[in-house]
């Protein structure tokens, strides 16, 4: 145990120390961005100004070339993979031996101790997503690593460009994603955010456009993670989307049935309740987090009821979109087990908050993406922070006239 709390405390001094090189790095980058804009977007002689197309390719270059800090880092940082051993080794056992501990040690010890890990979390998803996993079992454990960081990125990348396009963001927005610590230092750690984010969008994007069995059909799969689409089933209830609803609830329902029978739920059940205790270093985000902090985990209940109510009413109010960006936040801030690489999911509600918002707004927004030191020495303060805003963000809009929330809808 002693050994564990060392290592803990030696990450975070390194995460620390590495934050604060990447940090100013990508201030520095940042402004040479700006003053690439100033050249490429502002009038030339004659009125001329450059191509969108010559300004899209440049947003690409420099998100890019501002992500490759990452990976520098992920080449220098001792935890790199952290979380990727739950995975891997995910992949490796049998089904049926998914939620042992024993199970998992012992994989651990024998095939990854020898290459230096000695961390082996255990995997809390269902047990049926952990089919889709197997191919890793293929590759050595690094190998699988790198691929398994490259599909995060690739997804990241995608859902980012996905957004660009059906929101209309300026192009010079795009470098500040680059920042975004969820994001991008979830790659690091072998977290699965990235995939599950672009699965969501694309969901949200197909109910949008009238899809709607495909999309909740979509939206299903992020049952992978159900604690973060708590309210999700409320949107689809009050926008009157029955058959992204009905595709969704048959979609959770056969994944629910299809885990239970691979695995007893009692197994998944208990191992939930011992997260913790295998997890180091580990504490709730949102404010159970923030609670559990001050020493008063009592308070969650029923700022969690409050905030639920509040979520509830904003849903029911605002348009099918923003209504969709309440219910990921508000399950980000209120869900009993909730981490800061599901905060993520954030990217969608930072990117339809920036339509229309004030400058003063904007501002801020740029601020979340734009300080990832914030976001590793703020912790779940920090996340409550960033959520609340968000939420406030929404509140505002439900706030407007009918008539500007009618034109949202049509994003």
């Amino acid at each position: 145990m002693l050994c564990h709390c060392a290592s803990a405390k030696l990450a975070r001094r390194e995460i620390i120390q590495m934050a604060i090189w990447v940090w100013i790095e990508i201030l520095i980058l940042y402004a040479t961005v700006v003053g690439g804009y100033a050249l490429f977007l502002l009038p030339q002689r004659g009125g001329r100004v450059t191509s969108r197309h010559r300004s899209v390719v440049y947003s690409c270059l420099v998100f890019l070339g501002l992500s490759s800090l990452w990976l520098i880092w992920a080449m220098r940082f001792s935890q790199t993979g952290w979380d990727f051993t739950q995975f891997y080794i995910a992949a490796h056992l049998p089904v049926s031996a998914l939620y042992s501990r024993s199970a998992f040690v012992d994989f651990g010890e024998n095939s990854l101790a020898p290459l230096g890990i000695h961390y082996y979390p255990p995997f809390v998803r269902p047990a049926v997503f952990a089919l889709a996993l197997k191919p890793l079992a293929v590759l050595p454990y690094w190998s699988a690593y790198w691929v398994w960081a490259a599909v995060g990125f690739a997804a990241y990348a995608a859902t980012l460009l996905i957004l660009f396009r059906w929101l209309a963001l300026p192009n010079a927005l795009l470098p500040a994603f680059a920042a975004f610590m969820p994001s991008q230092f979830g790659i690091i750690t072998g977290q699965d955010a990235n995939v599950y984010l672009l699965v969501l969008v694309s969901g949200l994007l197909l109910v949008v456009r009238e899809k709607q069995l495909v999309g909740g059909c979509l939206l299903a799969l992020c049952a992978y993670k159900f604690n973060l689409i708590i309210f999700l089933p409320f949107v689809l209830l009050s926008k009157a989307r029955w058959k992204s609803l009905s595709s969704f609830g048959i979609g959770t329902a056969s994944a629910a049935l299809v885990s239970a029978a691979l695995v007893a739920p009692s197994e998944y059940l208990a191992l939930l309740r011992t997260i913790s205790i295998h997890t180091i270093g580990f504490t709730p985000g949102g404010i159970r987090g923030v609670a559990v902090r001050a020493g008063h985990e009592g308070w969650y209940y029923p700022f969690a009821l409050a905030g639920a109510a509040l979520c509830v009413y904003l849903i029911w109010k605002l348009p099918l979109v923003e209504a969709f960006c309440v219910a990921i936040t508000g399950a980000l801030l209120l869900s009993y087990h909730v981490t800061w690489y599901d905060c993520a999911l954030l990217v969608l509600p930072i990117a339809v908050a920036w339509r229309g918002a004030s400058i003063v707004t904007r501002t801020v927004l740029l601020a979340l993406l734009l300080f990832p030191l914030s976001w590793f020495v703020g912790k779940e303060i920090f996340q409550v922070v960033a959520e609340t805003v968000l939420l406030l963000r929404f509140a505002a809009i439900a706030l407007d006239q009918p008539g500007n929330q009618e034109q949202r809808v049509a994003c």
